[in-house]
This record gives structure tokens, C-alpha cells and sequence, in this order.
């Protein structure tokens, strides 16, 4: 991205064909273009489209499969879309002209730093402007050196203790602190990677398809709910880990490789507890594969609502723990999100998530249909980037009177975590989440964008073996 890119970005992109004339007007006709700064490339026209909801990833992908690959600005066009990409997820972490602006004022960085940040981030952010997170990133990605920034540190550490410098000494403490847990991110990664490979691929992806993807379902009989360590639930386990070994064997390993795979085995199969109005048992048990175990849980309960056939079905962990863990003595769960709901909240909670999500929806979608076993079906719920939502606890109204702040436990698809482990990587995200009821209807918190990403990246650390740290941004 250069700044004397396209002056008419938007122009520039219908001229590519990445958006439509309809678009093109609809961009036009905002409230905001009128006061947009000069855009450095037709990426960053691009990415505000995509963070006002003016065009959907999807729209952006679909569009650029229809350019053919002679065609006059395909090149551009693809070069446009990516670095679209890149803006949108700056976006999502708050790294932007206004957190830039700020580290400027707070003079945290140059002009010349300033300028050239400029070109390389978004505009507006989906989440609130983060100047910690910004700085982290110039000092990582960005036009900042390392040398620039440790200058900055020890000059703001002998500053005077005034209010500005306070403040100034917060963001480049808390800056040099996401810099280190992405630091220590990566050696854990390396580590991780080099015991995958000491214990063998073939037991690292059968292990990340029992546990990370979910496991299969397999119907049964008789009509009464198995208890969980019955001798028809541990034939039907039995039975999963006869299919996900063959599974590792067909699509994972050399045939010609002589390597010896051994069937996962299953012990220590017990209840967490029984949803009686749903008629649904939440276990679970511990997975062996050589010297590897990894906890696995599963449920057992009716193919429908009133039906008589029975099925095991794959869940996460921490999901089978709070919502079978937390049940009165009616079997009922303990927790529905009042006054909220069950219902209300998990829709509200989809729906603040849907745009953090929508930059990586495409991509997790094409790598799940790389890495989905062939033999293992899978719930296609738990396939979703949200596949459950579980309250842990009553939920609590804020002391503004405002909303109510649930805390809650996510089974999240990550597709970072996909993409580098070649798999799928489901994570347990913990935490407390705001909601405010709005003309009657349910929604999240103005600061769910910011508390959301947080989470995740401390299930991620935590999945890692890295300790968290939580920053305030």
C-alpha cells in the first residue's frame, strides 16, 4: 500500500470489479464519506466498506472469483482484496487513524512514524481504538524499530510522574507487555511444534480429531438413555476410535512409511450430570494414545426431541462441565441467563460476534473442507465459529443500571489456531460479557468487540501452556 495510491479509491474499485455500481453508490450515499481523510490505496476504501457493513467478505470473495485471470486489473484487484484482508483484522483490534492520532498526541511517536502508520491501517475499527495495541503493533509490524521503541521506554521511564506522563508510561508499559506474550506465544508454538513432531503427526491429528473437531455421532439402541460408562456407550467410543485411526492412516501418513498406528483407547468414562427435561447425559472420560492422554467429553441423549434412538455425541470439555455440572435436584440447569434468557442472550451474543469473525469465516470454511475426516462425521453445529454458549453463573446488573454482565463459557472454532496446526482447534473462552436491552431486544455491550478479542487471545495463551495477562486496552 503506497500513499499516492488511486485518489478516488472507491472509483478504483468498481474499476476493478470488486464492488458494484449499487455499492459503489450505497459508499457514497454514507454519512461518513463526506468526512473521510484522503485514503492511501483502494484497500483502505475497501476495508471502511467492509467495517460499515457495506460489503460482506463473502461479497469481496465472490467478486474476485469473477474477474478472470487475463483481465485488465485482476492483478490489482487481488492485491487490493488481501491487503483489504490485512485493515480488516487491524480493525478488529482497534488498531487504527484514531488510536495513531492519539499515540501522536501523547507523543508516543513522530510525525514521520505517524505518517507512514497512516498507510498501513484502517481508517475505523470494529472494535474501539486501542493506542496499547497500536503501539505493540508498530514496534512489531509496523514502521516502528525496535531500537525507536526501547528509546521510547527508557525516555518515558525517566519522565517526572505528572498525569501525561502517567498515562504515557501505561500504554508503552502495557505495549511492552503484549509484545512479550506474543513473543513467549511464539515459543510455545515452536515447542509445541517440536513434540508434534517427537510423538508423531499421525497422533497429533488424531488427537485434534476426536478432541478439537468433535467427535462423530453413532446411533443406537435401546430407547432409555445408556448411563455413560454402559457397554453400548463404550462400543460406540470404541468404535469412534477404530474410525479415527483409520481415518490418520488414509489421509495423514505415508503408506509407504511403515509407521505402526495405534487405536486410541478410552477409561475412566463417567456422568457429569443428566438433563432430564432433554433427556441428555453429559460425560466424560480420558483418551489414550501411546503416552499421550487428553481429556474428552461427549453426551448422550435422543436423535430428536421425542425420539426413541439414542446418540453419542462429541462436546467440549468446558461446555459439558458448566452445563452439566450446574443442574438442581430436577435435573433443570441452575444458570439461564436472567433476566435475559437463554434464547435472547445466545442470539445476542451471535450477533455481536458475526462481524469480528466475518474476515476469517471463508478461510476457516475452506480449511475445514481440507481437514474434515472422512470417516468421523461431525455435528454440523459444532462447525460453526460459535459452536456453544453456556452461562457459568447468575448474571449480575451493572451498577449504572445499564445492562447485565453474564459470565459465560464459549466453545470457539478458531481459525488462527486451524491454520497453524493444520486442523481443527476448538477453545474454551472464558469470561464476563455485558448486555443491554435496547427498544425491548437484547444485545451486547458497546464493549463486546474489545472484550471478546481479549478472551480469546487469553484461551489461546492458555491452550499454548503461555500465562495470561490481562491488559486493559
Amino acid at each position: 500500500m503506497t500513499p499516492d495510491a488511486n485518489p478516488d479509491a472507491f472509483l478504483a474499485l468498481l474499476t476493478q470489479g470488486l464492488i458494484t455500481d449499487a455499492q459503489h453508490d450505497a459508499a457514497r450515499a454514507h454519512p461518513e464519506f463526506s468526512t473521510l481523510p484522503p485514503l492511501p490505496s483502494p484497500a483502505h476504501a475497501l476495508a471502511w466498506m467492509r467495517v460499515r457493513g457495506l460489503v460482506t467478505e463473502e461479497e469481496q470473495n465472490a467478486a474476485l472469483d469473477r474477474i478472470a485471470d487475463d483481465a485488465p486489473h485482476a492483478d490489482d484487484a487481488a492485491d487490493t482484496a488481501i491487503d483489504a484482508d490485512d485493515l480488516v483484522e487491524l480493525a478488529e483490534q482497534g488498531i487504527t487513524h484514531e488510536a495513531i492520532g492519539a499515540l501522536f498526541k501523547d507523543a508516543l511517536i513522530d510525525a514521520e512514524t505517524r505518517d507512514m502508520a497512516l498507510a498501513e491501517t484502517p481508517v475505523v475499527g470494529t472494535a474501539a481504538a486501542s493506542p496499547v495495541a497500536t503501539l505493540a503493533w508498530l514496534a512489531t509490524d509496523g514502521p516502528l524499530e525496535k531500537e525507536g521503541f526501547d528509546a521510547l521506554r527508557t525516555q518515558v521511564a525517566a519522565e517526572p510522574a505528572f498525569a501525561t506522563a502517567v498515562e504515557r508510561a501505561r500504554i508503552v508499559t502495557e505495549a511492552q507487555a503484549l509484545i512479550e506474550a506474543d513473543e513467549q506465544a511464539a515459543r510455545a508454538w515452536q515447542a509445541r511444534a517440536q513434540r508434534s513432531r517427537r510423538i508423531g503427526t499421525w497422533k497429533f491429528l488424531a488427537t485434534v480429531a476426536v478432541i478439537g473437531g468433535g467427535i462423530g455421532w453413532y446411533a443406537f439402541a435401546p430407547a432409555s438413555v445408556p448411563a455413560c460408562d454402559a457397554a453400548s456407550t463404550r462400543k460406540t467410543l470404541d468404535s469412534l476410535m477404530r474410525r479415527v485411526s483409520m481415518d490418520v492412516r488414509m489421509r495423514h501418513l505415508d503408506p509407504n512409511g511403515g509407521t505402526v498406528i495405534e487405536t486410541p483407547s478410552v477409561s475412566s468414562l463417567r456422568e457429569i450430570g443428566y438433563l432430564k427435561p432433554e433427556r441428555v447425559r453429559g460425560c466424560m472420560a480420558v483418551m489414550t494414545q501411546g503416552d499421550s492422554k487428553e481429556p474428552m467429553a461427549y453426551t448422550i441423549g435422543p436423535t430428536e426431541p421425542k425420539g426413541d434412538e439414542m446418540v453419542v455425541r462429541g462436546a467440549d470439555v468446558a461446555i459439558v462441565e458448566a452445563r452439566f455440572g450446574n443442574l438442581d435436584a430436577d435435573g433443570r440447569p441452575l444458570y439461564n441467563a436472567e433476566p435475559i434468557g437463554r434464547e435472547a442472550m445466545e442470539k445476542a451474543f451471535r450477533e455481536g460476534a458475526a462481524p469480528l469473525g466475518a474476515a476469517r469465516a471463508a478461510s476457516a470454511a475452506r480449511m475445514r473442507a481440507r481437514t474434515d475426516p472422512g470417516l468421523v462425521r461431525k455435528d454440523p453445529n459444532r462447525s460453526r465459529e460459535i459452536a456453544e454458549i453456556e452461562p457459568t453463573g447468575p448474571c449480575r446488573k451493572l451498577e449504572d443500571g445499564t445492562g447485565h454482565a453474564c459470565p459465560l463459557v464459549v466453545e470457539y472454532n478458531d481459525s488462527l489456531l486451524g491454520a497453524l496446526t493444520g486442523g481443527d482447534s476448538s477453545l474454551p473462552v472464558r469470561g464476563e460479557f455485558t448486555f443491554v436491552e435496547d427498544n425491548g431486544n437484547w444485545r451486547v455491550g458497546d464493549d463486546f468487540a474489545q472484550t471478546f478479542m481479549r478472551k480469546v487471545l487469553e484461551a489461546r495463551m492458555a491452550g499454548m501452556g503461555v500465562p495470561s495477562t490481562s491488559i486493559q486496552q
